[in-house]
């Protein structure tokens, strides 16, 4: 049996390193494990159905500069940054008042939340349909798409960060005479930054899957919509560099987001 002394000396480092990024190294083994097993399935598989990375790396890179449906692949890309943005800067800017509303005043909380709540557990693919019969199938659609699956998370998160703020802290503000909107904006939301910005990165993922959704089922541009060009056409190249778009524009976006939120809270850092 592992001792209690082995099993702290395991997660002291774990710990440790959790608020760390990965080391270069591990995501270089990580990519050429990936690579392996990808094709090691092409040749079990059948390249017909399950290409491999050099022919998906090359159809990728054709993509780049030969048009496919109007545009190349990074216009494509463009086209769904430019709804996902819309749709998730619009769930920040309302998500996060409306998030502090309902952590640091009762009635507001009492008023809207069953309501907010029924509408959150409706998934945002249910909203296409809606979305293309009121808006039609361009930007505006797609963007609303983005709003509904990124608000839920920016609301919950932000409302969970204001309700956990120790209550030493608006007690003693309000002792030196600091006033609803002053607690509000100078001591209950800056201590609830990191839970913000947990929310945010949680939204982040949720509207850039949901804006490739929105695209596949009635989009004219985009991402999504590159993917089923590539399955009416029977290109399953198409369809895998159109994935691996959208996993590394993903994982660039929240790269971002995770360097701002680590600026925005030095203090979180810790030391090694």
């Amino acid at each position: 049996m592992i001792s209690l002394t082995t099993t702290r000396s395991i997660i002291r480092p774990i710990a440790k390193r959790s608020s760390t990024a990965v080391s270069p190294l591990w995501v270089i083994v990580s990519l050429a494990l990936f690579l392996v097993v990808w094709a090691v399935a092409s040749l079990v598989i059948g390249p017909h159905l399950v290409p491999g990375p050099i022919e998906v790396a090359q159809t990728f890179f054709s993509l780049m500069v030969q048009p496919l449906a109007g545009l190349t692949l990074p216009g494509h890309v463009l086209s769904s940054l430019t709804r996902w943005g819309t749709g998730f800067l619009i769930a920040v800017v309302l998500g996060v008042p409306i998030g502090i509303a309902f952590g640091a005043i009762t009635w507001v909380r009492e008023a809207f939340t069953p309501m907010f709540e029924f509408l959150r557990y409706i998934p945002p693919f249910a909203w296409i349909p809606l979305a293309i019969l009121w808006m039609g199938t361009g930007q505006t659609s797609a963007a609303f798409i983005v709003f509904v699956a990124a608000f839920p998370a920016v609301v919950i998160s932000t409302q969970v960060g204001i309700v956990n703020v120790d209550p030493r802290l608006p007690r003693a503000a309000i002792n030196l005479g600091a006033g609803p909107v002053r607690l509000i904006t100078q001591v209950l939301t800056p201590v609830a930054v990191p839970s913000i910005f947990t929310g945010i990165r949680v939204a982040v993922s949720n509207g850039w899957m949901a804006v490739v959704a929105a695209e596949m089922i009635g989009g004219t541009q985009g991402v999504g919509f590159l993917i089923i060009q590539g399955q009416e056409t029977g290109d399953v190249r198409v369809v895998m560099a159109g994935m691996i778009a959208i996993g590394i524009t993903g994982a660039l976006i929240d790269w971002i987001v995770n360097i701002v939120g680590s600026r925005s809270t030095p203090w979180r850092k810790t030391n090694d």
